[in-house]
């Protein structure tokens, strides 16, 4: 299944390409990969800088908050 990994903050990033993952776990896990990627990354903390897992059908799965 194809799976979209938005960003959401100030002004959102739509993912176009997705990746390709066999559960909706994996896709999960990936993007908390990504946040903390991006916690790495980010010097500043900006609390509402999260990545969304939206699914084939473009449904939202799951939220994964940067900075908690």
């Amino acid at each position: 299944m194809r799976f979209y990994f938005d960003i959401s903050d100030r002004l959102p990033i739509r993912d176009q390409v997705g990746r390709d993952f066999r559960l909706a776990s994996e896709a999960v896990v990936y993007a908390k990969h990504l946040a903390a990627d991006l916690r790495c990354l980010e010097p500043d903390i900006r609390p509402r800088l999260s990545i969304r897992v939206i699914g084939e059908g473009r449904e939202p799965i799951h939220e994964e908050a940067v900075f908690t």
